[in-house]
Order: C-alpha cells, then structure tokens, then sequence
C-alpha cells in the first residue's frame, strides 16, 4: 500500500508537524510504501529545507510540491492514503484530496474547521473538549489513548526520583524564532543546577550560545532526547508533544506556552498534576520563574507524584492504534 503524508516543517512553522508524522511513517513503514510531500517555495530559499532535509535523513522520498499550487500539483501524486499534518489548510483542502484519495486522514490540534476527512486524530489529552465538525462516516481517534510516541519511548523503565536535584533539561522545541531559550538562560545561569539545553534544527540562530559559556550549562545539537531525558531530573519545556514523552519517562515539568495550540495542552495536564503551567513565554517574570523552578527541585514528594501520574496516562501504544484503525479501513 502507497501512503502519501503531507507536512512541513522549517525555521518559522516548527518541526512539530514532521517530528509527529515521523513516528506514524516509521510504523507504516514496516509493511507499506510511505513517502513524504513537501513544499518548495523557490529554489534559493530555506523556508522548508530543513524540514526536508530533516524527513530524507530517516530513509524517507520526498515529492516537492509548488507553495503557490498545492491542490494542483498534489492531483497528480498517486497513493491509497493521505495523511496531513499542517495548519497551512482549509475546507477546499479537505474537499478535493477527499476527491483524489481513496481514504484522507487529518492530524489536528486546533479545530479551525468542518473536516472532510475519512480519520481525524488529535492525541492531545484536551481533544475531548473539542466538538468536530465532520462527516457522519468520519472515524475520530482522538484522546492520550493515540499518543504518537517515537519508539525509544513506548517502553519505558521505571525512573528513580532522587531526593536532591541535579540536572535539568530545557526544550522549546524544533524551532525557537522567539528566542525563548536565550531568555531562560539568562534567568537559570547563576543557578547551582547543571542544565541540558536542547538547540533544535530549526533554531533562528545561535549566536547567543556564545554568551553561556558556564561549565554547568551543556548545549546539544541533533540530541538524543530519551538519553537526555534519562539523565535528568526536571525539564523545563514547552507545551508541546514533548511533554507527553517527559510524562512516559516520569519527569517533572515546568510547562511554558510558546504557540497558541499548546494553551489547551497546558491547562489540561497541568490539571491533572502532570505537569506546573507557568503560562506564557512572554509574561514570564524572571523572580517568579527561579522561585517555581526551586519549588519544584526542593519538592520531592510532589516529584514523585509527577512521576506516577504521568506514566498511568500514557501506555505507549497509540501509534499502533492508529496504524491498526487506518489498514483495517482500508
């Protein structure tokens, strides 16, 4: 079977889109034909080079797609099934792959529209919340019951919380186009903690990793995160699907909000004592920040809390899940 998935990702739209369907293209990929499409908006730039780059470096074909004739240029691309994750889309969208597909499956986190779509997923734990707008044959497979976790992650040891902490991790994600890491940097470097900083392939810039230059700060570049994660104590992140792989390896979080979909991620876990939402990025007060982050360090009992939660909500087999629901359709 021939699976088509469509994203992008790049210095200014993330890497969230090919990061999640990377983990899906990979299961598929066990026993199906699966490659990529991806625009292109001329030769000279850079605005989706990474993310292409990015998708060829795990084994994948890419087909280029034109920016300016999307719907078009995807006519003449032959698969059974389409799967998109982007927010660059619109109702037409859906209506004509529908037409060029035999099944069309949308990976949402947003609910911006009527989805005329064979699957929907949304893994986020708020997708309950959320009232779909879909056909009556629309198959939704939603909830922490379809979790992507890349693979490392699906099976997980268990994590000992140590009394004292000693390392901390940082992650804003693939992409930082508003320099959220520089900021907390300058909030934790005089901080007796040895931090793990996470630098992703879509960083605008890293001119400012020469102004840290302590001992106790240590930068990583295409990074191992389940190896990171392993090692360290807390993380500081951004509400994204990281958390719910720092929620399988049992580790306490400082949430931050750097995007407007990751409000809802947030306040759910945040609710269920997954992780502490510290808000915004921007309204972030630096006295405030230091005072939850010791709070957190100097709380054993509520890290050990953090640790049990976390791993009764996610099992590790969403993707499978997933992978299961879309060949038994088609």
């Amino acid at each position: 079977m021939k699976i088509a998935i469509r994203a992008d990702g790049g210095a200014n739209i993330g890497m969230g889109h090919i990061m999640r369907t990377l983990v899906i293209a990979k299961e598929f990929s066990k026993i199906n034909d699966v490659f990529y499409i991806c625009r292109v908006d001329n030769p000279l730039s850079e605005k989706y080079r990474i993310g292409i780059e990015m998708i060829k470096s795990q084994g994948f074909v890419v087909m280029e797609i034109r920016e300016e004739s999307m719907l078009l240029d995807i006519k003449d691309i032959q698969a059974d099934l389409l799967i998109t994750d982007s927010y660059d889309v619109d109702e037409r969208y859906f209506n004509e792959t529908k037409k060029m597909f035999n099944q069309t499956v949308y990976i949402d986190d947003m609910n911006l529209y009527c989805f005329n779509v064979d699957f929907l997923i949304n893994q986020n734990v708020d997708a309950a919340d959320f009232e779909y707008k879909v056909n009556p044959n629309t198959k939704l497979l939603i909830g922490p019951t379809y979790i992507m976790l890349r693979e490392e992650f699906r099976v997980n040891s268990k994590k000992y919380v140590k009394i004292n902490v000693n390392d901390i991790m940082i992650t804003v994600g693939g992409g930082d186009p508003q320099h959220v890491t520089e900021q907390l940097l300058e909030y934790v470097e005089r901080l007796e903690y040895n931090f793990h900083v996470i630098v992703g392939p879509s960083f605008d810039g890293k001119g400012f990793l020469k102004n840290f230059k302590s001992p106790k700060i240590s930068f990583y570049y295409n990074a191992n995160m389940y190896e990171i994660m392993k090692k360290c104590d807390i993380a500081i992140s951004a509400c994204g699907s990281t958390l719910y792989e720092l929620a399988t390896c049992g580790i306490a979080t400082l949430g931050i909000i750097v995007a407007e979909n990751q409000q809802g991620i947030a306040a759910k876990l945040s609710e269920m004592g997954i992780i502490k939402n510290i808000g915004w990025y921007d309204k972030l007060d630096k006295d405030m920040f230091v005072s939850e982050l010791n709070n957190l360090c100097n709380d054993y009992g509520e890290r050990k809390e953090i640790n049990r939660r976390g791993k009764e909500v996610i099992d590790g087999s969403g993707v499978k899940r997933i992978v299961e629901n879309l060949i038994r359709k088609i």
